[in-house]
């Protein structure tokens, strides 16, 4: 079929729809259901058992095991080795790349198409119908990232396209069953990933997400959903989580190009994750030069919702393609709506978890 007869996103969905449905219905196809949070689910279809094997594990915790009639977001998911399946030739051309993958004329109102040439992934959806599609020519080449956080831009659609209160942030969150959870945001190393670790140290703490989640700003009550229960230790603190790490399973059993190790939390502390908690308040951690001898109370410092739009905005809306002026509108909403603090770690790990109990226990009951 000449490219040109299938140009345009609507075309191209559908041509792409078919093979990926064809790969879906083979005998060695699996199919897996998923809780999404405020009472939605989805099914996620998989070509064979070992791209679920390689894929699923991540989102392993959020499984449904009874079947429903209707999904409220379906993905399907092949390659074309193993699946023996081509994609339909793209009918765009390299020029039509732009900087974040996303593809020139295939992104509008209804789609969302991105080809990452890091992990060669393309993810295509439509927003109407709720689909996503999943393609890379081998999943044998996928990277650890992307068995770590699979479907990620698919998720992030679904909840910046879905039309309710729900986005997908770049942010950590943990807390406690009888408090509630804190949103740890800020850049890369800023230091929400430890304490999202740190959290684990302790058995009373939950730990919802390290690196992404979904928050739903309900009017009356925030909270956060877990999306993954993939963990990501930097090689610089693997001596700090060293107990964690040799209780915990792993992904492979690699690091991934930053060096750092990714576990798999399902398989090795399911009792300590949980799927969502109401949300109290957003952390900004920061870790500090040097040891000042500041008390634990004093460690949190009252700041203006600009802060906490400022850290976690700009991440989350260049790192999702497709996040527009509605994920900018909820995080600000976000943020207006909770007390923000600057949260100045402690110099040992074991004081995290103490310096957050304190500082949730001195929170106004909501």
């Amino acid at each position: 079929m000449a490219a040109e007869n299938i140009a345009g996103p609507a075309r191209y969905f559908e041509r792409a729809l078919a093979v990926a449905a064809a790969a879906c219905k083979r005998p060695e196809a699996t199919v897996k259901r998923i809780n999404l949070g405020g009472g939605k689910h989805g099914i996620v279809h998989f070509s064979d058992c070992t791209l679920e094997k390689l894929l699923f594990p991540a989102v392993g915790h959020q499984e449904l095991p009874e079947p429903k009639a209707e999904a409220d977001f379906k993905i399907l998911a092949w390659d074309s080795v193993h699946s023996g399946i081509p994609m339909w030739s793209p009918p765009w051309t390299t020029g039509d790349y732009l900087a974040r993958g996303e593809i020139a004329g295939y992104n509008d109102g209804r789609f969302r198409a991105v080809f990452q040439l890091g992990s060669g992934v393309f993810s295509f959806y439509d927003s109407h119908r709720r689909i996503g599609l999943w393609w890379a020519r081998d999943f044998v080449q996928l990277p650890l990232y992307e068995k770590a956080a699979p479907f990620l831009l698919l998720f992030h659609w679904f909840h910046a396209l879905g039309g309710d209160d729900s986005v997908l942030l770049h942010a950590a969150a943990v807390g406690t069953e009888d408090r509630g959870g804190v949103l740890l945001a800020g850049r890369g190393g800023s230091g929400k990933s430890t304490t999202a670790l740190a959290s684990l140290l302790v058995s009373r703490w939950r730990y919802v997400a390290d690196d992404y989640c979904v928050v739903r700003a309900a009017e009356t009550s925030p909270t956060v959903h877990s999306l993954y229960c993939s963990a990501k230790i930097d090689a610089k603190m693997l001596g700090g989580f060293a107990n964690l790490c040799r209780g915990a399973c792993s992904f492979g059993g690699r690091r991934d190009p930053e060096g750092k190790m990714v576990l798999n939390l399902h398989g090795s502390l399911p009792e300590r994750l949980k799927r969502e908690l109401p949300l109290r308040a957003i952390l900004l951690p920061r870790i500090p030069k040097e040891k000042n001898g500041e008390a634990s109370g004093r460690r949190f410092k009252p700041v203006g919702s600009g802060a906490a739009v400022r850290a976690l905005a700009p991440s989350t809306l260049f790192q999702l393609p497709g996040a527009g002026h509605n994920n900018f509108r909820m995080i600000t909403a976000l943020a207006n709506r909770l007390p923000c603090f600057q949260f100045e770690l402690d110099s040992e790990l074991s004081g995290v978890s103490q310096s957050l109990r304190h500082f949730l226990e001195q929170l106004p009951s909501q």
